[in-house]
């Protein structure tokens, strides 16, 4: 009876630890899936960096917001944009691509090669300078939303607008106009879109890769611009740019040094919308909460997948063992199906 107690007491012993090396085993395996599968990650997050990097490809940056579940990780949708950022499993790593998600390398300008389950865990960025994929330390994402960051009411001034030469004024009075108070109506591109306060003038970041005044969005004709970058008008420091004529009546672009963006209010009504005539914008705050609740269930469903997965290896393990044990002991047929399944 004692040897019998203790041979039960040593399977017991050998079938826990058995479970113990194969779940260990399982979460060495796959640490991302399921590990990661419970961890929050950024709904919202800033992709940005230096005036280099948005002179070539800063359409791709500014604001994102979680658009759902690819490559068993969270994916992300340009706020009122084109582009997208998910992780590429078949090269592990994070990449944008313009109007789609999930295809591959050939079409990404913008790389972050490191595998981890959310994107900001770390920024490992590299752009395309036009020939090669160049690293910068200064190309980040990280955790932001664009009401947190930017400024929802900005003033546009100069010192020049009084200024004149002779009988003619830096500003004529049509370009005086642009000046004063604009607040955001929208987000277009990743940016937020400004409308001056007698409702003529817009500032808009464009797919050029620069914030232009115009009067109305999407228009490639304006008094203002400035071909620098920045996710948030009120940052931009220099390099600002006027409408004007020359001799000859054509249209040319004039520096302005003291052309200026400042802050009046951070935070305003973020229910207010486009007018509808201006085109579209980026998806409501509706549509966004809609896009969360889903992707919760696709977060569930990679946690059940590990579990089972978890819980199948274990019974493999378990029932692969009793077989060669009862191989061993001279069990064929039968018998050597009953004692593998421990039916008496």
């Amino acid at each position: 009876a004692y040897n019998q107690a203790k041979s039960v007491d040593m399977n017991m012993r050998e079938k826990n630890e058995l479970s113990l090396y194969f779940v260990l085993s399982f979460f060495l395996a796959f640490p991302q899936q399921c590990v990661g599968a419970g961890k929050d990650c950024c709904s919202s997050l800033l992709l940005d960096s230096d005036l280099a990097v948005h002179k070539i490809q800063g359409d791709r940056l500014g604001f994102y917001t979680q658009f759902g579940y690819y490559g068993a990780r969270p994916f992300y949708r340009q706020q009122g944009g084109d582009f997208y950022i998910f992780y590429l499993e078949d090269v592990q790593h994070w990449i944008e691509c313009k109007n789609f998600y999930g295809a591959g390398e050939q079409f990404s300008k913008l790389v972050n090669e490191m595998d981890g389950y959310c994107l900001d865990d770390h920024n490992n960025w590299s752009f395309y300078n036009g020939s090669d994929l160049m690293y910068s330390e200064l190309l980040t994402s990280n955790c932001s939303k664009i009401e947190d960051v930017c400024c929802q009411e900005i003033s546009i001034s100069s010192a020049n607008s009084e200024v004149k030469t002779g009988n003619q004024s830096f500003y004529p009075d049509l370009l005086k106009e642009t000046l004063g108070i604009y607040k955001s109506i929208g987000v277009n591109n990743g940016r937020y879109v400004y409308q001056h306060e007698n409702q003529k003038s817009f500032l808009e970041y464009g797919a050029r890769h620069y914030w232009f005044v115009t009067l109305g969005i999407g228009k490639y004709s304006g008094r203002g611009l400035n071909s620098g970058g920045s996710v948030c008008p009120e940052h931009i420091e220099k390099e600002w740019q006027i409408s004007d004529k020359n001799e000859d009546g054509e249209g040319v672009w004039k520096e302005d040094p003291e052309l200026k963006i400042t802050c009046v209010k951070k935070t305003k009504d973020v229910t207010q919308q486009l007018p509808q005539e201006t085109g579209p914008v980026s998806q409501s705050y509706v549509q966004i909460e809609q896009v969360r609740q889903a992707s919760s269930y696709s977060s569930g469903a990679v946690v059940f997948g590990c579990i089972s997965m978890i819980l199948l290896s274990m019974m493999m393990a378990l029932f692969t063992r009793r077989f060669y044990r009862a191989w061993g002991r001279g069990a064929h047929g039968k018998q050597l199906l009953l004692e593998t399944l421990d039916i008496e």
